[in-house]
């Protein structure tokens, strides 16, 4: 057996010495040449009859290389198993291993040394402070709201000719214009239509009581509030691409129709199109749904936001030394920075010593649930009557034999319950916003949590 000599250079490090002797691989290479021979049919030689000499000469090097590699992998991951040896990465050969020079006619001692990353020791504390955790308000003027948009939903459209109101859809068509304000030769032609909600005020008060036919002209960056260039050049002007050049001068925008929608009664055909099931059958019972519902929605987000402050504060507070050259390493072929791979190795190491000290683990309870919650994600937050338990348990199963499934699958459904876990643990303070204001936290949370990813 080859010798295995451990040396701990540092807390975070270590390093994997093994010794193979020349005659204890002169050996196993004499034996593995003699199992050669039993079935080798070379000219010149009788079948089993080749000698050793000329055997070694043609695959030598290839067996000993197979009994090195063996030998090596059976030494070095038997002695990390044997003696718990906690590593955080595979053994990497050491930066100043010199090659091995593998040559059967000339078999040599040989000596090879590999470096470890071991386990950091450090103490997991769930932080102390109080985080800001975001919740819909759903007061009465959120859910009036809404009953207001689903009764325009769920209206009858009808096709007027006069006076454009709030809330009408109007058709018209955007027309290039040259300096001297008369259409340009084979310039830009497209019809769109447009929510008069949507509109810049100007544009807004100027369309409101005027019929189909009605001309004015326009800057197209100033119909919508909030359009972007890619926006305006695509829906508004009709141009593919974001290559396409933002035309300069005004536009002609004639009115070609108007879309009015008149608000359904809430009578019993408008709760059956709003809920087929027949859950929902009075005004009483639609408040409360529409509180559910988009409550889930937005405090999911907000758990979201909830969970990537936690992480942060765990990650930036836990002292934890990292064996920093061997990661240089690993990650000198990555995209990544080495902060922001570090950061990450962090997180492992305060995940799994939480989940180690919680006893948290994946079930396939856990699993089903957790491929159950994919396919509804995919069905558009829907769960048709196709989607059984048994069709479910299938789905899961599949992604279980895709070993790079079934690695992403325990890991996000194992991260869900750390998360879960950890957010009944700190201390939170529940700030409830406004829709909108909901919307801006997570368009800042996310140019946040962009800017970590880039760092």
């Amino acid at each position: 057996m080859p010798n295995v000599v451990f040396d701990k250079t540092s807390d975070v490090t270590a390093t994997l010495t093994i010794n193979v002797s020349k005659d204890e691989l002169d050996q196993k290479l004499k034996a593995e040449l003699n199992k050669a021979r039993k079935t080798a049919n070379l000219k010149g030689f009788r079948k089993g009859k080749a000698p050793l000499s000329t055997l070694r000469k043609m695959m030598g090097n290839d067996l000993l290389s197979q009994i090195m590699d063996r030998e090596i992998n059976e030494s070095l991951f038997g002695y990390i198993d044997e003696n718990k040896v906690e590593v955080i990465f595979s053994p990497m050969p050491a930066k100043e291993q010199e090659l091995v020079d593998i040559d059967a006619k000339n078999v040599q001692d040989v000596a090879l040394v590999y470096d470890l990353a071991l386990r950091p020791e450090f103490e997991l504390k769930v932080p102390g402070k109080t985080f800001d955790k975001f919740v819909l308000l759903t007061d009465d003027d959120f859910i009036d709201e809404r009953v207001s948009d689903l009764r325009k939903q769920l209206g009858e459209s009808k096709e007027v000719e006069k006076g454009i109101q709030d809330n009408d859809v109007v058709t018209v068509t955007f027309t290039q214009l040259d300096e001297a304000g008369k259409p340009v030769e084979g310039g830009i032609t497209n019809e769109t239509k447009l929510f008069t909600d949507s509109l810049e005020d100007k544009l807004k008060e100027e369309l409101t009581g005027k019929d189909v036919g009605f001309e004015t002209k326009v800057d197209p960056t100033k119909v919508e509030k909030s359009s972007t260039d890619t926006y305006v050049k695509k829906y508004l002007l009709g141009l593919d691409g974001e290559e396409a050049e933002m035309p300069a001068g005004e536009f002609q925008l004639k009115v070609e129709g108007i879309t009015r929608v008149s608000p359904a009664e809430l009578d019993e055909e408008f709760f059956k199109k709003f809920d087929p099931s027949g859950e929902v059958t009075d005004e009483a019972g639609l408040r409360k749904r529409i509180q559910e519902d988009n409550a889930a929605g937005f405090n999911k987000q907000g758990d979201s936001m909830l969970d990537f402050q936690i992480q942060k504060e765990l990650v930036e507070n836990t002292k934890m030394e990292l064996p920093t050259e061997f990661l240089k390493r690993v990650n000198e072929d990555q995209e990544q920075s080495l902060e922001r791979f570090e950061r990450g190795i962090r997180w492992m190491m305060i995940r799994n010593e939480y989940a180690k000290q919680h006893e948290l683990q994946v079930t396939q309870e856990d699993i089903s649930e957790a491929a159950a919650s994919q396919l509804i994600g995919m069905m558009g937050g829907q769960r048709p009557e196709w989607l059984n338990d048994e069709f479910i348990d299938n789905y899961a199963a599949r992604m279980m034999e895709d070993e790079k499934q079934r690695d992403e699958l325990i890991y996000r459904t194992l991260e869900t319950k750390i998360m879960e876990s950890l957010r009944g643990e700190v201390k939170t303070k529940d700030i409830a916003i406004t829709a909108d204001d909901f919307n801006e936290k997570i368009k800042e949370f996310n140019e946040e949590f962009k800017e970590s990813e880039e760092e």
